[in-house]
């Protein structure tokens, strides 16, 4: 009786843990684009062009690492039901998916999916991080992000061209915001960024956001093999005791790798250094890409004026602060709430 209680228990485990990455899933309605997106953050740059059309739904789940999801029979059901795919490019499983669901619906790759990476090494920017090209969280940078919101705009044409210019307009409403956004990225960036101002960031994908902001990567915690490097670990902390970086930018993503979390807090602690904390894979329950970055933004200019001492200009310095913290209490309290009527 107790092995069967054993078992039962093992079958009801394994129950949840299928469901929770099988969990993208479509409504039955059939006079909507159904698109599925690989990363929740994808769906910031989706939703607003295909505005009320469309239904966008994301693949990796909450609180896991995309580059080490795995692909399991209800995402390829769900990939099969969908009009358009929308894939980052960069990690082998969305390839493996987007062949799969081709070669069962009978058609070319390019017909039902948008490959992100090859779209923006083609037309965009790719920056350079160690001397090669960083394919981590390139759809952050506004440019990056119009050019990809112009892909989909032609692309959900062609799939309902009654549309068009629904998609137009809305095309034309996101590239407005974006470019609002960087005129406020840059005069920030003007104001309170002094030469060629370095951080360390936790993973390559932060670069995208930090150069958004006007700043430079000067270290990178973990890289390619998601582990922390001693090595890395000592320039950093001799940086950060030196002045020569102003503060650490870490994203959700990074957290998620093996000890970055525990390696954080402790450098933090030794160096007294402030830890700025983004988002590059999740959306946080905002629906906006501008609304993301203007976050990112607000959490990186808060840690870096937390940490610089009173100057003649310490007024307008401290009033930037608190209006950035403001901001970011105003947002997070916008998602809690949202979180609480679900």
């Amino acid at each position: 009786m107790l092995q069967n209680l054993k078992l039962n228990i093992i079958m009801a485990v394994s129950i949840i843990i299928t469901s929770l990455f099988e969990s993208p899933v479509f409504n039955q309605q059939t006079d909507v684009i159904r698109i599925l997106v690989t990363m929740d953050m994808l769906k910031l740059l989706v939703s607003p062009i295909v505005g009320g059309r469309g239904e966008v739904v994301s693949i990796v789940p909450e609180g896991v690492e995309p580059h080490g999801f795995t692909l399991t029979p209800g995402v390829i059901r769900v990939a099969l039901n969908s009009d358009l795919i929308v894939i980052t490019g960069h990690m082998e499983w969305e390839m493996d998916l987007v062949e799969r669901v081709a070669r069962e619906k009978g058609v070319s790759p390019d017909s039902m999916s948008i490959n992100l990476l090859e779209l923006v090494k083609s037309s965009g920017t790719i920056l350079k991080i160690n001397g090669e090209e960083n394919i981590h969280g390139f759809w952050l940078l506004p440019d990056n992000a119009v050019l990809i919101a112009e892909s989909l705009k032609n692309m959900l044409s062609k799939i309902k061209p009654d549309y068009s210019g629904e998609f137009s307009s809305n095309y034309v409403s996101f590239k407005s915001r974006v470019s609002s956004l960087k005129g406020f990225l840059k005069g920030l960036s003007e104001k309170y960024v002094s030469g060629n101002s370095k951080v360390v960031i936790g993973f390559y994908a932060e670069q995208y956001i930090v150069e958004a902001l006007g700043l430079r990567v000067g270290a990178v915690l973990i890289g390619e093999e998601e582990v922390v490097k001693p090595d890395s670990l000592s320039r950093i902390y001799e940086g950060l005791r030196s002045g020569e970086y102003s503060c650490i930018v870490v994203s959700d993503t990074a957290l998620l790798m093996g000890n970055v979390k525990n390696a954080i807090q402790q450098v933090s602690a030794d160096t007294g250094c402030q830890v700025a904390y983004v988002s590059v894979v999740s959306s946080n329950g905002l629906e906006n890409y501008d609304s993301m970055m203007y976050y990112n933004a607000g959490q990186v200019y808060s840690a870096i004026l937390s940490s610089r001492k009173p100057l003649s200009t310490g007024f307008d310095i401290y009033r930037l602060t608190a209006f950035i913290a403001l901001f970011i209490i105003l947002i997070e309290t916008i998602i809690i709430v949202r979180g609480m009527r679900k």
